[in-house]
């Protein structure tokens, strides 16, 4: 728990989730909920115990620690519907590049280039990207759509999950 109250590991962790392993994430966390629900539902039956007998949990041993314990959550997968899914197509005079330590790279979000940018880092368009790194472009962008189709499949298998659970249209996979 202590781990999860740490917001650098929580962000670092949420940085290497990727869509499909959000549902195992999300089962996981509802398992750590559920044990700490019964944890808490222990905790108070020890505590009711001791007071029928007499006596304060601080004379039994324990240290009483309070946590907060969320209310399970009101997602329902049958209730919520997710986002349909689209496609996204790569158009490469759209897309931007930098070079770090001496290597191509394909810029993957917009939000990133104010932060290269105050690191020193150059940002360029694919018309301006320097000739001796023009022949990794093709493998930096196949890359990027082959991620963008796992992405896609991925959101396919979720909504089509709910789509046979609420009768809609179930999609096909790339």
């Amino acid at each position: 728990m202590s781990l999860l109250l740490n917001k650098k590991e929580l962000k670092k962790s949420a940085k290497e989730l990727t869509v499909v392993n959000l549902r195992d994430a999300i089962e996981w966390l509802t398992e750590v909920l559920e044990s700490r629900q019964k944890e808490a539902e222990a905790i108070e039956q020890i505590k009711q115990l001791a007071k029928s007998q007499g006596y304060s949990l601080e004379q039994l041993g324990f240290q009483v620690h309070h946590e907060l314990i969320a209310e399970p959550s009101a997602y329902e997968k049958s209730s919520k519907r997710p986002v349909k899914p689209k496609l996204k197509t790569l158009n490469k005079e759209k897309q931007y590049f930098y070079v770090e330590s001496g290597q191509l790279q394909h810029l993957k979000t917009h939000t990133m280039k104010k932060s290269l940018r105050e690191k020193g880092i150059e940002v360029v368009p694919f018309s301006a990207v320097p000739k001796k790194h023009a022949k990794e472009v093709a493998a930096l962008l196949a890359e990027a759509e082959k991620q963008a189709v796992a992405n896609f499949n991925a959101k396919v298998q979720i909504w089509n999950e709910w789509a046979r659970a609420n009768d809609e249209e179930v999609l096909a996979a790339k």
